[in-house]
């Protein structure tokens, strides 16, 4: 006697899973971006500034920090005479934001060859060459910055940039620190 087996229907189409939508402080930092970029600088200002104000609200620290940065870029452009240089770390912090890495370096490369004693510099350098994935030259302006500033092996932890690099013994140093 012959038995049909039992057979499970197939799904006409598995549904796709949706993309995942990104935060509204996300929505709102981007378009923020896309203003400051645009030379939009009051409106971005403005839009940045209430973007302060609800991520702190919602205790995203990083997302206040990133919109701080572009307010300061977006400030800088409105009061010209009172700024007359932008900062050089708030430069590189938009850049590496932005994922401008070889532009950050340059950046860093030339702030530090005015400014060599300053940790900061070193830790945003190491930063850039995370984001290029250069384990050895990361680590080196790493330890750099660590040598001057101890506390930046808090904000090496903390970095996502570092993760696809961070397990290389070239940050051998900074375990027990």
């Amino acid at each position: 006697m012959a038995t049909k087996a039992k057979t499970t229907p197939d799904p006409k189409s598995a549904p796709a899973s949706a993309p995942a939508v990104p935060s509204p402080l996300a929505t709102a930092f981007a378009k923020a971006v896309k203003l400051v970029d645009s030379g939009k600088h009051a409106e971005a200002a403005k839009a940045l500034e209430s973007l302060m104000v609800e991520a702190q609200a919602a205790g995203e620290w990083a997302m206040k920090r990133r919109a701080q940065v572009y307010l300061a870029l977006a400030d800088a452009k409105i009061h010209p005479a009172k700024t007359a240089v932008v900062d050089p770390i708030t430069e590189i912090q938009a850049c590496l934001n932005r994922h401008e890495t070889d532009e950050a370096i340059k950046l860093s490369e030339k702030a530090l060859k005015s400014h060599p004693t300053v940790g900061s510099l070193h830790y945003l350098r190491a930063v850039a060459f995370a984001q290029a994935e250069n384990t050895e030259a990361s680590a080196e302006s790493l330890k750099k910055a660590m040598d001057l500033e101890g506390d930046f092996v808090f904000q090496w932890h903390m970095e996502p940039d570092f993760n696809p690099i961070r397990k290389s013994p070239l940050f051998a140093f900074t375990e027990g620190r």
